[in-house]
């Protein structure tokens, strides 16, 4: 069984990968906010537990036992945001520091037994897929990539730090929104939406952070 720093490694490396980013040293150890010696040691011992492999570009990528170990621990994290705002009623800024005390101490019973409660959910108070759900897989693109005049229902934010969650919940871009991209700032200015009958301006990262299941 991975130790916690181990699941922690891992699940950076998922999380990178699923955003589309190249995953080598350097990012982890700006993702993980260690020192690059650190991310170097680690790195060592995750090729030697059989977790990753590194390619000639130096690019880190999990091997079968580490995406199922990262799974796993992906899977605990959003069912425990699950449990604390639908639930607990803790506002979903919140729920992710909270979760990341529970999901290392989750055993395989009280994560089918909590699923079974929550009704077996697709995805976090985010809109992030559960691993294992019906809803992986989705074709979704960034509000940063959308068309001006094209709409789409906001399927997810791709945020894990309170401020972030807290800013795009103030502009009421929510997973399930029907939002139109009304136009865009020049020079990597903001994003102009029309979410319902309000007009709001979105900054340039957070727009990368959202993801969108355009209309036809």
């Amino acid at each position: 069984m991975p130790t916690q720093a181990i699941e922690e490694y891992l699940e950076s490396i998922y999380k990178l990968h699923s955003r589309g980013v190249k995953v080598i040293a350097a990012r982890l150890a700006e993702d993980l906010g260690v020192a690059a010696p650190t991310v170097t040691e680690m790195l060592r011992r995750l090729r030697a537990e059989g977790f990753v492999v590194t390619s000639g570009e130096r690019e880190v990528v999990l091997t079968a036992a580490g995406r199922d170990a990262a799974e796993v621990l992906i899977r605990r994290h959003r069912l425990s945001e699950r449990l604390l705002t639908d639930i607990l009623g803790m506002p979903w800024s919140e729920a992710h520091e909270e979760a990341c005390k529970f999901e290392h101490v989750i055993s395989p019973a009280v994560e089918a037994r909590l699923a079974r409660a929550l009704d077996y959910p697709t995805t976090c108070p985010h809109g992030n897929p559960i691993p294992g759900s019906p809803g992986e897989g989705e074709v979704l693109l960034r509000l940063s990539q959308v068309a001006v005049g094209a709409r789409g229902v906001l399927r997810c934010v791709e945020a894990e730090d309170e401020e972030l969650l807290s800013y795009v919940e103030g502009l009421g871009l929510v997973p399930g929104e029907l939002i139109e991209v009304v136009g865009y700032a020049p020079l990597d200015g903001p994003v102009e939406v029309k979410v319902g009958s309000r007009t709001v301006f979105v900054g340039l990262a957070a727009a990368e952070r959202l993801l969108i299941k355009p209309q036809d």
